[in-house]
């Protein structure tokens, strides 16, 4: 719904715009139009009728101010009441924004492009399960570190040059101690399952020596 007003400031809107319009209004015609002025206008049929009206109060429009300015622009040139209204009869918004000449309202204010979230890793790029756990004993992760250019090893299939990504990959055996390798395919569940079994004895000796 577009904004309406009260008769103050409807007057205010119109003060407002003929103080900025360039054209000075001659020292006979009234510069500023009061509320007294805007019941004459409408009663004269210069102003078309408030919008609505609640008890005394009433509401009104752009079209209303751009018929008010307009007949106090009209003024300014030289025109007779009798004049403006016959000009002003039944104008249309078109005509009276023209003759209104009613200052530019201000630029919008420009429209801040919401953040960009960052990208999601990919699978080989975030900490995996092979078994559908999510910590613990069994838990498969592999990881892709920056390359450095004194990397050795590669992934698998080949030596690695400055630049190449090294996949590392792993499987928690429990009590802290995870088993890790570079390259190779990504492990299966009975991959995952044939390391644990064989790892046994080596976690039972770490067990024995103090070092889990």
């Amino acid at each position: 719904m577009s904004e309406t007003w009260t008769i103050g400031e409807l007057a205010e809107h119109a003060a407002r715009a003929l103080r900025d319009g360039a054209a000075p209004l001659s020292g006979r015609v009234r510069d500023v139009p009061g509320e007294r002025l805007i019941r004459w206008y409408t009663t004269i049929g210069l102003l078309d009728p408030p919008l609505t009206r609640r008890g005394r109060v009433a509401r009104y429009g752009r079209r209303h101010l751009l018929q008010l300015v307009a007949v106090k622009r009209l003024q300014a040139a030289g025109r007779s009441i009798a004049d403006i209204q016959a000009a002003l009869a039944g104008a249309t918004d078109r005509t009276l924004e023209e003759t209104a000449s009613l200052p530019a309202p201000p630029p919008a204010a420009p429209v801040v492009p919401a953040p960009v979230p960052p990208p999601v890793a990919t699978a080989a790029e975030r900490p995996a399960s092979g078994n559908g756990a999510t910590g613990g004993r069994g838990r498969f992760w592999a990881e892709r570190p920056a390359a450095d250019s004194g990397d050795a090893a590669g992934s698998g299939n080949g030596p690695a040059t400055a630049g190449d990504p090294v996949i590392v990959m792993g499987i928690s055996l429990g009590g802290g101690v995870r088993l890790v390798w570079d390259g190779g395919r990504v492990p299966s569940e009975e991959d995952v399952q044939a390391v644990l079994a064989a790892a046994g004895p080596l976690l039972a000796v770490l067990t024995e020596r103090e070092l889990t």
